[in-house]
């Protein structure tokens, strides 16, 4: 086995090494990870080269009544064939990330732009197993957490300037003697705004770049400290409330860049809904698409719901007032026929949402993240679940509404004990820039952001795998600056 994972993962999956002494043994642990990798990507992709059981624990979170163990172990995982683990609509990380119950950090090898025919892949993963009439069986597994995040700082080199000081010197000395009034002014003008660019950019440097990201153990988050490893253009993670809170801040230039929803930048570039008051945003740009970011909607597996249709007159948890997840969840019942009087909308935070779900004050939850949701993971361990898909009609319209919507299937596998593809909306999530940023600025982060071979998933952001030049301009619903264009010309 490989020796490259970090201690901390191998660590944990130390602990308690009695609590389940007697739990399924390797083999049976292998061929049950053997059998939800073939189920979560095309059959054949990986082959397990390598595993070893390392250790177990009684789960302190079992359902009352139930006897369960969380068995760790690390796996080699050998590529057969070139594959994309980044692509936005069909098998890929979250696949891997679910059938393998890995957490942040818990899979090293995934290269963004792609990945060749034997590459291997370091995994960390969980198992959970129910006692059952004497019997060890596998269910629905959550995911690996460590507490460790990554350190900032990206950058690209810079250009020396004594060459273009020496040449500024020789233009104002040549028409200095000869020089009229205004062009004396234009000069002194010019020179004082570089001389004042130079400084806010040396300052941004030495500070960072500030990003307002999102909430604590959040996809923005995590996204954001995962881009490290740069040498002289530093970004600092800023934690906030979401994508709207991040897009005033960017309009108040207390940040430089932001993460935010598709349609939620459009609503502040058109300034409408929660940005009516502040008016339209003309100059918010885009560097680019991250992600894709689907609506999720869940019900229980036991539920007879088969369509969202069959939410009608029930209780529907679509997220707080002004969060940009509600204001698309509204939007796609309303694209199924279902306005405020036809449902009882629970104004709850998605993980409160959740355990509503779990505990049966809910019959539905409809929440936008990216794939795949940790949270929704969890839930899963907890009670069987199930994504309901939206209808063929609802995303036809939602996608032609110009509201930062477009069509997208979550795949099968995505989540444990989810055979089918699922069809859905979703947004993108999308790095906005300040009007503050010049272009060379805005040239080298669009350059750090895109450019290919970072193992997003290794530190700590499985959605930062779909990251890439490719796809950077899909779902985008405000315009892309055109430093940016420039540079994603040349990374194609």
């Amino acid at each position: 086995m490989s020796s490259r994972l970090p201690t901390t993962l191998v660590t944990l999956g130390l602990l308690a090494l009695a609590g389940c002494a007697r739990g399924p043994d390797v083999d049976a642990l292998r061929k049950d990870a053997a059998d939800r990798l073939a189920q979560a990507l095309p059959n054949g992709t990986l082959e397990v080269a390598g595993f070893a059981r390392r250790g177990s624990q009684t789960d302190t979170k079992a359902p009352a009544g139930e006897s369960r163990c969380i068995v760790y172990f690390d796996a080699d995982l050998k590529l057969t064939r070139e594959f994309q683990f980044g692509a936005w609509d069909g098998p890929g990380v979250a696949g891997l990330v679910s059938a393998m119950g890995a957490g942040s950090k818990g899979i090293v090898g995934i290269t963004s732009g792609g990945n060749r025919a034997g590459d291997v892949l370091q995994v960390h993963g969980t198992s959970v197993y129910r006692r059952e009439e004497g019997r060890w069986e596998p269910v629905a597994t959550g995911a690996y957490r460590p507490t460790e995040a990554p350190s900032y700082a990206t950058g690209s080199p810079q250009a020396g300037t004594t060459a273009i000081l020496e040449a500024m010197r020789k233009v104002i000395e040549a028409i200095e003697q000869r020089a009229s009034p205004a062009q004396r002014e234009v000069i002194e003008q010019e020179l004082t705004a570089a001389h004042a660019t130079v400084r806010a950019r040396l300052a941004r440097l030495e500070q960072g770049y500030a990003v307002a990201a999102g909430p604590e153990r959040g996809q923005y988050l995590r996204l954001v400290q995962a881009l490290s490893g740069g040498t002289t253009t530093r970004v600092v993670a800023l934690i906030t409330r979401g994508g709207e809170e991040n897009l005033h801040l960017l309009r108040a230039g207390k940040v430089s860049l932001a993460l935010a929803q598709g349609d939620a930048a459009l609503a502040a570039y058109e300034g409408k809904g929660p940005f009516a008051r502040e008016g339209p945003n003309p100059a918010l740009r885009a560097i680019g698409s991250l992600y894709p970011e689907p609506l999720h909607v869940l019900v229980r597996a036991d539920s007879s719901f088969a369509s969202i249709e069959d939410l009608r007159g029930r209780r529907v948890a679509v997220g707080l007032p002004g969060s940009a997840s509600r204001m698309t969840a509204l939007a796609t019942l309303a694209a199924h026929g279902l306005g405020a009087p036809d449902f009882q909308s629970l104004e709850l935070r998605p993980g409160d949402g959740l355990v509503a779900l779990r505990e049966g004050r809910a019959d539905a939850l409809l929440q936008v993240i990216g794939l795949p949701a940790d949270a929704v993971r969890d839930a899963l361990a907890a009670v069987p679940l199930r994504l309901l898909p939206l209808s063929e009609a609802a995303v036809a319209a939602l996608a032609a509404s110009g509201a930062g919507y477009f069509a997208l299937t979550i795949p099968g596998g995505a989540y444990a004990g989810q055979t089918q593809a699922v069809r859905t909306i979703a947004t993108a999530a999308i790095l906005l820039a300040g009007s503050d940023l010049s272009d060379i600025e805005i040239g080298a982060i669009t350059r750090y952001v895109f450019e290919t071979g970072r193992d997003f998933a290794a530190r700590g952001s499985a959605q930062g795998v779909q990251v890439s030049p490719a796809n950077a301009r899909l779902g985008l619903s405000v315009p892309l600056h055109t430093a940016a264009e420039r540079v994603l010309q040349e990374l194609k």
